[in-house]
C-alpha cells in the first residue's frame, strides 16, 4: 500500500482547517448555509448614536436576536430586529438601547410585557421605547451647573473670607452653643413640670377613650334597637304612625281653614267681627259720655265732693273689713277645676274619656283625682294551674272605670306628678310654654316586668279660655299592640266659672 506524503497530509489538514473556519464565521455571523432564521420587528428611536448593525438583542442578559438593519425614517432612526423563531415577544414589551459596562458596545434590551395582551406577529412594531440619554447634552448642561457651582462658592468666599467674615461665623456658633445651653438649663428646670403635663396628656387621653368607648356601646345599643331610644329609631311602625297622625292634623287644620265645624265657623265666619265692632263702637260712647259728666257715672267720676265723700266711706269700710279680708285672700287662694279630654284613639277606631278634679291649695301644690273611661277596659292578670304548670292569663273588663289619683308641685313651668294613672302606679311630666298656652306632657305607668311600660306623650293647645286642642301617642311602645295616635278636644272650667255660668241660668218661679 503507497503511504500519503508529508506534502499531501499538510494539504489536508489546510483544507479541513479552511472548512471548519468557514464553518464557525457563518454560525457566529449567523448565518447559515441556506435561509436566515427567525422573524423581523422594528422599533423607532429618536437617536441610536453609537449603536452598530448585527449588534445584540437581549432580554434580561440572554441573546435573542441581531439588529437586522438601521435606517432613517420620518426624522426618526427605524431599527429592524431579527428575533430568533423559537422567542415570542408580547404586544406591550419595551425596548431600549444599553451600553456594555460604561464604554463598551451598545445593544437593544427588550423588557418583557404581560401575556394576557397577546404576542407580536412577524413585521410587527414595538411602540414602547425608552429613549437614550444624548451625552453631548448632558455634558453642555453639566458645564452650566459647574459655572452656577463656581459663581455660588466665589460669592460664599466673598461674604465668609475675611477678618468680618470669620467673625460672623464665630459669633453664629457662640450663640448657637449659647441657645443650646439655655434650652438644656430649661429643660433641667423644668423636668418635673414637663413629666406631669406628659402625665396629664396620659390621664386625658386615657379619659377620651373610655368616652368614646361608651359613646360606641351606646350607639351599638341603639342601632340594635335595644332600650326606648333604639325600639324609637328602629320601630318602624312609630314612625308611619307618627305620619298618620300628621296626616289627621293636616286634614283637621284643612276642614278649620274651609269654614267647618264649630272652630271653623268662629274662625272664619264675618259676623263675629262686626259684632265685636258694635259693641267696641258702644263702649266709645259710653266712655265719652262718662267723660263729659253726662249721667250717673259721669257725676261720680268728674264731681269732686262725690269722690271725696266715697273715699270717706271706703275708708271706714276698709277699716271694718281688714280682719275679714285675710280669711277671703286664704280662700282666693284655693282653687278648684274640673276638665274633660276626649281622645280619638285612630288604631282603635274609638274615644277614651277622662273627667277629673284639679284641687289647688297653693299656686305651686296641686292634687288630681278623676276617672277615665277606656275603651279597652281594666287589665287584670290571673295565674292558673295548667297541665301541672303556672299559667298567666290576662283579661280586660270594658264596664269598668279606670282612676286618676296624683299629686303634683310645679317648678316654674315644669310640673312633676306622681301616684295613680288609670289604676297603676307612675309619673308624669307637664312643661309649660307660651305663657300657659302650650303644654307638653309625658306620661309612664303601668311598670310590669312581663311587657314594655304604658308610655303616652300629648300637647295641650289652649285655642279659647276653656277649650284646647289635645294630639299625641298613647302606649307607643307597647309590646302588644295597643299603641295608637289620638286627637282629641277638653273643656276645663274653674269654680268661680261655674258659680258664674250657674248664676246666670234663669228661674222660673
Amino acid at each position: 500500500m503507497r503511504s500519503i506524503s508529508t506534502e499531501a497530509k499538510v494539504g489536508l489538514f489546510v483544507l479541513v482547517a479552511l472548512a471548519v473556519l468557514a464553518y464557525m464565521s457563518f454560525r457566529v455571523g449567523e448565518y447559515g448555509f441556506g435561509h436566515k432564521k427567525g422573524y423581523l420587528v422594528t422599533a423607532a428611536f429618536d437617536n441610536v448614536a453609537g449603536l452598530e448593525k448585527d449588534a445584540s438583542v437581549r432580554i434580561a442578559g440572554v441573546e435573542v436576536g441581531r439588529i437586522e438593519e438601521i435606517s432613517l425614517k420620518n426624522g426618526r432612526a427605524q431599527v429592524t430586529l431579527r428575533i430568533h423563531p423559537d422567542v415570542e415577544l408580547e404586544k406591550d414589551v419595551q425596548a431600549s438601547i444599553k451600553t456594555h459596562g460604561i464604554l463598551g458596545d451598545k445593544y437593544i434590551e427588550i423588557a418583557p410585557g404581560t401575556e394576557e395582551v397577546g404576542y407580536m406577529r412577524p413585521g410587527g412594531e414595538i411602540t414602547r421605547v425608552e429613549q437614550q440619554a444624548d451625552l453631548d447634552r448632558l455634558l453642555r448642561e453639566l458645564g452650566s451647573i459647574t459655572s452656577d457651582i463656581m459663581a455660588v462658592t466665589a460669592t460664599l468666599k466673598d461674604v465668609v473670607g475675611g477678618e468680618e467674615g470669620q467673625t460672623n461665623l464665630k459669633a453664629i456658633v457662640s450663640n448657637t452653643k449659647e441657645l443650646s445651653e439655655n434650652l438644656n438649663r430649661v429643660v433641667t428646670q423644668n423636668n418635673e413640670k414637663i413629666n406631669l403635663l406628659v402625665t396629664n396628656l396620659n390621664r386625658a387621653s386615657g379619659s377620651m377613650q373610655k368616652t368614646f368607648a361608651s359613646l360606641h356601646e351606646i350607639t351599638d345599643k341603639i342601632n340594635k334597637g335595644q332600650g326606648t331610644i333604639g325600639q324609637l329609631v328602629e320601630n318602624r311602625e312609630i314612625f308611619d304612625n307618627l305620619n298618620k297622625t300628621l296626616a289627621s292634623l293636616n286634614k283637621i287644620t284643612e276642614k278649620v281653614s274651609q269654614g267647618e265645624g264649630t272652630i271653623g265657623k268662629l274662625v272664619a265666619k264675618d259676623d263675629l267681627f262686626e259684632t265685636l265692632n258694635r259693641t267696641a263702637v258702644s263702649l266709645q260712647n259710653i266712655t265719652e259720655k262718662i267723660d263729659a259728666g253726662e249721667g250717673t257715672i259721669g257725676k261720680l267720676v268728674n264731681d269732686e265732693e262725690t269722690v271725696e265723700s266715697l273715699n270717706a266711706g271706703l275708708k271706714s269700710i276698709d277699716r271694718s273689713m281688714s280682719g275679714i279680708e285675710r280669711y277671703i285672700s286664704r280662700a282666693d287662694s284655693f282653687r278648684t277645676f274640673f276638665s274633660y279630654r276626649g281622645e280619638y284613639l285612630m288604631s282603635e277606631s274609638n274615644a277614651k274619656s277622662y273627667v277629673n278634679v284639679r284641687i289647688q291649695p297653693r299656686e305651686d301644690v296641686f292634687y288630681v283625682l278623676g276617672a277615665v273611661a277606656d275603651p279597652r277596659g281594666r287589665r287584670t292578670v290571673t295565674e292558673r294551674i295548667a297541665d301541672g304548670q303556672t299559667v298567666k292569663f290576662e283579661e280586660y273588663d270594658k264596664g269598668e272605670l279606670l282612676i286618676d289619683a296624683q299629686i303634683g308641685k310645679r317648678f316654674r313651668d315644669i310640673a312633676m306628678r306622681g301616684g295613680f294613672f288609670e289604676s297603676t302606679g307612675g309619673v308624669g311630666v307637664d312643661y309649660f310654654a307660651l305663657n300657659d298656652t302650650l303644654k307638653i306632657t309625658f306620661e309612664a305607668f303601668d311598670f310590669d316586668k312581663d311587657r314594655n311600660a304604658h308610655l303616652k306623650f300629648y300637647a295641650d293647645y289652649r285655642l279659647f279660655r276653656h277649650v284646647s286642642l289635645t294630639a299625641g301617642w298613647d302606649d307607643f311602645i307597647s309590646s302588644e299592640g295597643n299603641e295608637s295616635p289620638f286627637v282629641g278636644l277638653s273643656i276645663s272650667f274653674e269654680d268661680k266659672d261655674l258659680k258664674y255660668l250657674l248664676s246666670s241660668i234663669p228661674i222660673s218661679r
